[in-house]
């Protein structure tokens, strides 16, 4: 039992010798160079396409970045000068109501105001229709107003719209400066994993030949220990 154990063993441990014979042959060593060369070639071509389009990328961002930066100072200007106006109409219409307050026109309401309002506390009739003055004086004023801001107010109205332009042309180039962004991520990670691959590889190869230049290196020492014996008969026979 134990010898046929042994021969099993014997058997099997020679099958393996056998396929890795077969598998260190110089046909098969060569296939996989050949293989392994092909890697090499695809991946360098990779790595250049990934390098010329993060560069493309790069210069797009750069140039993209300055545009980005542009149209933020210009809508920020934009955005001040619509602020501007609108303060400019608040203030035009306290000034307004200031003059309208110390006019002839201002003094009336002022009195008339205070003659109906004691009218309604005390429950009187109005028999001087002094409702309705208010109300005339009260429309008198707001026309004033609305004359006076009319032609800001238009201002204010167009650096509205000027202020929304340049607030939707800035998003639309920060999209597309955040989009480049992430494609540049994306490249630069792909870079690195071929960047390793390849070193992988190149390691790879780097085995294979410090493998096969010790072996014609056993073989080139005896090839001169040869050479210089046979020289030396010669000589002795000369």
């Amino acid at each position: 039992m134990s010898s046929i154990n042994t021969n099993e063993r014997r058997t099997s441990r020679m099958h393996l010798r056998s396929a890795t014979r077969r598998q260190n042959t110089p046909s098969a060593l060569a296939r996989r160079t050949r293989i392994l060369e092909a890697r090499r070639t695809n991946l360098a071509n990779k790595i250049r396409e990934l390098e010329t389009d993060l560069r493309q990328q790069r210069r797009a961002l750069d140039t993209l970045t300055i545009e980005v930066d542009q149209a933020l100072s210009r809508r920020e200007d934009d955005k001040e000068r619509y602020e501007t106006l609108r303060e400019q109409k608040e203030q035009l219409k306290i000034t307004i109501r200031d003059n309208f307050r110390q006019s002839d026109l201002g003094m009336e309401y002022r009195e008339l105001k205070q003659r109906y309002d004691e009218l309604v506390k005390n429950g009187g009739i109005d028999t001087d229709n002094i409702e309705k003055r208010l109300h005339e004086l009260g429309y008198t004023f707001k026309e004033l107003v609305k004359t006076n801001i009319a032609a800001v107010k238009a201002e204010i109205e167009i650096a509205r719209e000027i202020y929304k332009t340049a607030s939707e042309h800035h998003h639309s180039l920060y999209q597309g400066q955040q989009y480049i962004i992430g494609v540049i991520s994306d490249l630069e990670r792909k870079l690195e994993q071929a960047l390793k691959s390849d070193r992988a590889l190149n390691q790879a190869r780097g085995k294979r030949q410090r493998r096969t230049t010790h072996k014609r290196g056993k073989k080139g020492k005896n090839t001169r220990k040869k050479k210089t014996i046979k020289t030396r008969k010669i000589y002795y026979i000369i």
